[in-house]
């Protein structure tokens, strides 16, 4: 029943006297409140929405897939709503070429990842980011970024390659986790002799046909003393790889040797070989943190820890890695001040820690940040105490880009066409090219 509410008429005479009163009291504030009179018209002003704010868009390239930066993207998003921050994702087979083209063209990203070396530094690709944040990072990632005592890039999450294996399978077999390489071997052929594949790994790519080397040679030589000091004389052109590599990359002819890598394997996409580890058709995966989130997906209930990449010697093993990457600002950019903008909230603890969400493990470079390691990672940490993470392409400079002949050579060697000699000194002869360019 609708309620109806009655009031008396002496309360209204008495309301109409009070609202008099009111009204003649109020003429001496005239100045500051207008009076509404019967002969004003006007039409009361329409209040109008306010108008969106106009983004603007600053372009961010990296060779990971988008995953591998999506809580990074949403922090950009919620924190910096005047800009729209795209990302814009090129395979790594491609990257470097499709990126140094556009630089050349006086394009390009306006935040890139990597592609910083003496070369494109020098012809004036990057911006220098000394001042405002060589101060804010650890000298051990910004080295990586480093020329002439100026900062070009701004070094993110360490990221590391060692070797995933699947637990349950170990397990089942009874295998101990190996540390040499005549123990991974070992249990290689186990592995075989019950129809499952030692090792899964998309040779097609020939940067991973190099790491995979690269984990071997850290072990038996780039990683001593004598090694290091090898390795930064190689990128000043000094030294040569055919000199002190030939016997690491003979002993890594034994996994072809073994079986446990093979010819069909070149035609094997890096998709297809987590295919296969996930599907437990494979016990073993070479890689790092940027495939967990990956296998998490594809095999939910899968254990999984690492071991270090081996060697003969054994010992607590290295892990191939360093800077996951270096963000610079192109110096042609058109939006630079909405550039640092981003470069500045990544330079914030808020978005070291949103990075790290899609590339658990690494560590940052950034002061007074740290990280906690998750437990898959648990049979690696004798590398890491050690201090065994190194990639050794980071001290070659300018001839940083022989690597990637060093990684289509193994190819070489794989399909049989070629002697571990031969691609060492291809590698040599591309790297003193290189090295005579940048003069």
């Amino acid at each position: 029943m609708k309620r109806t509410w009655l009031i008396p008429t002496t309360a209204l005479l008495a309301l109409s006297i009070l609202i008099t009163g009111c009204s003649s009291n109020s003429t001496n504030n005239s100045s500051t409140k207008e009076s509404a009179t019967p002969n004003d018209t006007a039409a009361p002003k329409e209040s109008k929405a306010p108008e969106p704010v106009k983004k603007v868009k600053v372009r961010l390239s990296y060779w990971n897939k988008e995953d591998s930066v999506k809580a990074l993207l949403q922090l950009f998003k919620d924190k910096l709503p005047d800009i729209d921050v795209e990302y814009q994702f090129i395979d790594n087979k491609t990257y470097v070429d499709v990126i140094k083209t556009q630089l050349a063209a006086g394009e390009g990203p306006d935040i890139i990842g990597g592609v910083i070396d003496a070369n494109t530094v020098k012809t004036g690709y990057f911006e220098d980011l000394t001042e405002r944040y060589a101060s804010k990072y650890y000298e051990t990632g910004t080295s990586t970024a480093t020329f002439d005592n100026k900062l070009y890039g701004l070094p993110q999450a360490s990221w590391f390659n060692g070797v995933y294996y699947n637990v349950d399978l170990f397990a089942k077999y009874d295998l101990k986790v190996p540390t040499t390489l005549d123990e991974y071997f070992q249990v290689a052929e186990v592995l075989k002799k019950n129809g499952i594949k030692p090792q899964a790994i998309g040779l097609k790519n020939p940067n991973v046909a190099g790491q995979s080397f690269l984990g071997l040679a850290l072990n038996e030589f780039i990683g001593t003393t004598e090694g290091k000091k090898w390795n930064d004389d190689f990128g000043k052109g000094n030294s040569k790889m055919v000199d002190a590599l030939e016997p690491a990359l003979t002993t890594w002819t034994e996994y072809l040797k073994r079986g446990v890598f093979t010819k069909d394997m070149l035609g094997l996409e890096e998709e297809q070989a987590i295919d296969e580890f996930t599907s437990g058709k494979a016990a073993m995966f070479q890689a790092g943190p940027w495939y967990m989130e990956t296998f998490k997906q594809k095999a939910p209930d899968m254990k999984i820890d690492m071991f270090p990449n081996l060697g003969t010697k054994g010992g607590p093993g290295w892990m191939v890695g360093g800077p996951g990457v270096s963000f610079g600002l192109n110096a042609k950019s058109k939006v630079k001040d909405a550039a640092y903008k981003v470069l500045d909230l990544l330079s914030t603890p808020e978005g070291q820690n949103a990075y790290w969400v899609d590339n658990k493990g690494g560590s940052s470079f950034l002061k007074g940040v740290t990280f906690e390691m998750p437990a898959e990672y648990n049979g690696a940490q004798e590398a890491f105490k050690a201090g065994n993470v190194m990639y050794p392409v980071n001290n070659w400079g300018v001839a940083g880009p022989a690597f990637s002949d060093l990684g289509k050579g193994i190819q070489e060697i794989i399909a049989g066409t070629k002697t571990p000699r031969q691609v060492l000194e291809a590698v040599d002869k591309k790297a003193v090219e290189l090295l005579e360019k940048s003069k």
